[in-house]
């Protein structure tokens, strides 16, 4: 049998190398590209920075292919980011003479870099449209409603007891057995989905939180 050696140090390379070559194939025939790029942190804290690609091949077909999300342990400012991009495209044998723009969010270090190396940028419209929605949304009475809801989520979320109590509650209702979301404060659609979900489930939840006199005030009204 192949041993974790092999797969280590010859299987997973070679599949590497094979994807590797597929994808700069493909990007090479490309008469002009743009790119997005972002830099964002693991759950580690680890800094890393994405390079996409977007192209319209020989058919007329738009590809978008995530090139890499490289460790990028430099500070991050403008100058650093536009070495890190200008070496990233680089590696992938990108030309800079061929890029039609470069998409990314507003932050003053990526704008920096753009205009270090005197390339086109557009401003990322899923981020503009988060902070216009976040912006909407400064109101004490939609912030009480959200902070509700989160304490609401929270408190199944970190109790097994609960967990299994809506499940019964949803069979004994006929409602869809569905866990309930949690919201990610930088993707506004997870906020909706969050709401979505405990009013789908505003029944099963009151019933599982009547029976809890220390969770009770948190019952939707």
């Amino acid at each position: 049998m192949p041993s974790r050696y092999y797969f280590s140090r010859s299987a997973l390379p070679a599949l590497f190398d094979k994807c590797r070559g597929e994808v700069e194939r493909d990007v090479a025939s490309a008469d002009y590209f743009a790119t997005t790029t972002d830099l964002w942190s693991s759950r580690t804290m680890e800094p890393y920075m994405s390079l996409t690609v977007h192209y319209i091949d020989a058919d007329f077909n738009l590809k978008t292919k995530c090139l890499q999300t490289a460790f990028f342990p430099e500070d991050h400012t403008g100058q650093n980011i536009a070495h890190g991009l200008r070496e990233a495209m680089a590696a992938w044998g990108l030309k800079e003479d061929q890029l039609v723009c470069m998409t990314t969010d507003n932050a003053a270090n990526i704008k920096l870099a753009a205009e270090v190396n005197g390339w086109m940028r557009l401003q990322c419209f899923g981020h503009r449209l988060h902070l216009a929605i976040e912006n909407a949304m400064k109101d004490p009475r939609i912030g009480r409603a959200m902070g509700l809801c989160k304490k609401l989520v929270s408190s199944f979320s970190y109790s097994w007891k609960k967990k299994r109590e809506l499940a019964v509650a949803q069979q004994q209702l006929n409602l869809p057995e569905h866990s309930l979301k949690t919201e990610c404060p930088t993707r506004w659609g997870s906020r909706q989905a969050m709401i979505d979900r405990v009013l789908e489930q505003q029944k099963a939840i009151a019933q599982v939180l009547s029976s809890d006199r220390k969770t009770r005030h948190l019952s939707l009204t």
